[in-house]
């Protein structure tokens, strides 16, 4: 049934589109993402294997129709699927999602520990309006899940000034979400609890000169509610079976600042440069570098970009490898760990010039891109990408 669900409202959202293909100009944009994972260091595995091993496929559908110059409408459509070897280990010994353990409350055979993969399904929705000086654009969608379901709405304001020149934006955004945990004592389902997401950013842009723009940017979110993961664990003794769930706060405060620049290395080729810093209210500190070079090439119908990024983090307040006393907080999760991470990639975009009589412009991309951190855990990401604007 909750399959069945998922189509239906994959269906109601595309009919809701189909209004607009009648528009001066439709892009519809298919991007196909695979992600394969591999490492031995997650301390928040179930059977202290540590095996993060991960395989993830997912198509993503964009469109975007132009109804008049100051008007548009877009959204997306996505369904994933994907292999864990840390959710199988949990499902298997544990019984969630009706694996092997027995008791489980599984209603989908594609999201149940038994076959090893799980789905999601996810769609938005979006409308931009520009006014004179001022452009507004509210969002909307939801994302669904065995254990996590997800709605999520937000508006974003725009003042340009200048010709142009100066961009003011900002944003609020809010995530009603919740998620059902598996209690390991009682070994059941703990039932779906709810976790609140709002968040607010601003940002300004300068053209400095022909070749050179600045961008710097500011945002807070606040979360409260169960902020666990569903399948993280913890260790309490020396026996592989000595596993509790992790604990978190029921409340957390993000803070960021991000700057970019962007410079004109001569006609087809432009240096880009961002910084990002983060903090929070679980101590965690992290810098996060990214230059890149773009390139264009045949008259510029294509773009060669070529990217690397160092990111680096402390660990949360509450993080350690094991705990052999129950405290009030306790994680193992290596994403709140302290490590560092170094991602390399190439992106390629072609746009040629449709044939005479074509009314459709084709354009055709691919990104690859490995990422390695330093508490054993890496990755590559394959990305495919094809666009019919028409």
């Amino acid at each position: 049934m909750a399959a069945i669900r998922r189509v239906l409202l994959a269906f109601i959202f595309l009919v809701y589109l189909e209004k607009y293909a009648a528009a001066a100009s439709t892009d519809l944009d298919l991007v196909v993402n695979s992600l394969y994972q591999s490492g031995k260091g997650g301390k928040q595995v179930f059977d202290g294997s540590g095996d993060q091993s991960l395989t993830l496929y997912e198509p993503v559908l964009y469109m975007n129709s132009q109804i008049d110059s100051n008007t548009s409408v877009f959204g997306s459509l996505v369904f994933d699927a994907l292999s864990s070897a840390s959710a199988k280990a949990f499902d298997s010994g544990t019984g969630a999602s009706g694996g092997g353990g027995g008791g489980g409350e599984g209603d989908d055979g594609g999201e149940g520990g038994s076959s090893g993969w799980q789905t999601r399904v996810g769609a938005e929705l979006g409308y931009a309006k520009k006014t004179g000086t001022w452009a507004f654009t509210p969002t909307a969608g939801f994302s669904h899940e065995l254990s996590y379901n997800s709605f999520h709405g937000g508006l974003n304001v725009q003042k340009f000034f200048a010709e142009d020149n100066f961009v003011l934006s900002a944003g609020v955004f809010h995530f009603s979400d919740e998620a059902n945990p598996w209690d390991l004592n009682l070994h059941k389902f703990a039932g779906f609890k709810n976790k609140t997401t709002n968040s607010v950013n601003a940002s300004a842009t300068q053209l400095l000169s022909e070749k050179d723009i600045v961008l710097g940017g500011i945002s807070f979110t606040g979360q409260s509610g169960f902020l666990e993961g569903t399948r993280n664990t913890v260790s309490t003794g020396t026996a592989v079976t000595d596993r509790a769930s992790e604990l978190l706060p029921g409340s957390r405060e993000k803070w960021t600042a991000n700057t970019r620049y962007v410079h004109g290395l001569g006609e087809g080729a432009a240096f880009h440069l961002d910084y990002r810093y983060y903090t929070d209210s679980w101590n965690i500190r992290s810098h996060t570098w990214e230059p890149s070079l773009a390139f264009a090439f045949d008259d510029e119908a294509g773009t060669w970009r070529l990217f690397y990024r160092r990111y680096s983090q402390t660990a949360a307040k509450y993080y350690g490898d094991a705990f052999y006393a129950q405290r009030t907080f306790m994680t193992s999760d290596s994403d709140l760990a302290k490590f560092s991470a170094n991602e390399a990639g190439a992106q390629l975009a072609y746009a040629p010039e449709p044939g005479e009589g074509d009314t459709t412009a084709w354009e055709y991309g691919a990104t690859v891109m490995y990422y390695k951190r330093s508490n054993d855990l890496d990755a590559v990401v394959v990305q495919a990408d094809i666009s019919a604007k028409f």
